[in-house]
């Protein structure tokens, strides 16, 4: 009948206006802007929710002290600027519970969009193994994780990368979390197979190409072929090492590093002809009257000219000496 048409109708405008309210009250607990806030959907809210009770069981239930301003100090507000590079927390499934705003000027995509998401819809394809591996625990229990990624950027008018111009690489370190929680919630949110978090400082490689000022004093530059011989030497070397360039023009580099490094920088250089762009940590560089010096290098994939049937190709490192 009529009557009873109208009933029902009236029971799904008040189900859907109870509806609207909950998502309301959800959004209002998020720590997002009121802006951001008129800007969600149903499905952002609860993608951001399930993420905002991830980070509040990786942080120990302490999340809610800090999301007061007036309790936040100097330095809260200005450690994501002297961070340099961005902060990223993964859960166990790789779905990014947390990344700092500054996404936006490194890869042009929103923090908001990003948070809840797979974070493997964003690395490159061919990283998704590397990424899966540091996900897992290990069977030695080492939480400590040191990587490199290829990042989707959107920023196609500042690429850096010509070997992948979509994709931008950056040096990914940091350790794995585990985290324990009584609150019911959380426990039912949390499988026992997905309690521990992966969380990273995401630091960029600096292209070359892109280095606005010198070389600061403890840094010199070479130029290698594909074989990482050396065809430019910067003359600042014999500083540090005691080398001119002609001493090492047409060597390989590969004679240069302390034997018990060769597993290191093997794998980092081969890293970097499949990516483009790798830091190599800390390894001894063989000195020109004996010993070694430490030394941290960023090599890089270089184009130089590029046509429909040929492309030059170099390698350009940067060494920083560590005192």
């Amino acid at each position: 009948s009529e009557k009873r048409k109208e009933k029902s109708r009236e029971a799904a405008r008040y189900r859907r206006s109870q509806e609207v309210e909950t998502f309301n009250d959800l959004a209002n607990l998020l720590p997002v802007s009121s802006s951001l806030i008129s800007q969600l959907d149903k499905a952002s809210i609860m993608r951001l929710t399930i993420a905002f009770l991830k980070v509040q069981s990786l942080l120990d239930n302490k999340l809610f002290g800090m999301l007061n301003e007036n309790q936040c100090s100097i330095a809260d507000a200005c450690w994501p600027q002297a961070l340099g590079g961005m902060l990223l927390a993964l859960s166990s499934k790789g779905d990014i519970v947390y990344l700092t705003e500054n996404v936006t000027q490194e890869l042009g995509l929103l923090q908001m969009d990003l948070i809840g998401q797979s974070f493997y819809d964003y690395c490159h394809p061919c990283d998704h193994d590397e990424l899966r591996e540091m996900l897992a625990l290990r069977p030695d229990g080492d939480p400590a994780r040191s990587f490199c990624l290829r990042f989707k950027s959107a920023l196609m008018a500042k690429k850096r990368s010509k070997i992948n111009p979509k994709f931008v690489p950056y040096k990914v370190y940091g350790q794995m979390l585990d985290t324990t929680t009584t609150n019911c919630i959380l426990i039912a949110l949390l499988s026992s197979s997905t309690n521990h978090f992966l969380v990273l400082i995401v630091d960029p490689i600096p292209h070359p190409s892109c280095t606005k000022t010198p070389l600061g004093g403890y840094s010199f530059l070479t130029k290698h072929t594909l074989d990482m011989k050396y065809t430019y030497v910067d003359e600042k070397i014999y500083t540090f090492l005691g080398y001119t360039p002609e001493d090492l023009k047409g060597r390989s580099a590969y004679e240069l590093h302390h034997a018990q490094d060769n597993e290191t920088v093997l794998k980092n250089y081969k890293a970097m002809f499949a990516k483009g762009q790798m830091q190599v940590p800390a390894y001894r560089f063989l000195a020109k009257q004996g010993g070694y010096a430490w030394v941290q290098t960023q090599a890089t994939l270089v184009v130089y000219g590029q046509n429909r049937h040929f492309r030059t190709e170099a390698v350009v490192c940067v060494h920083t000496c560590l005192r």
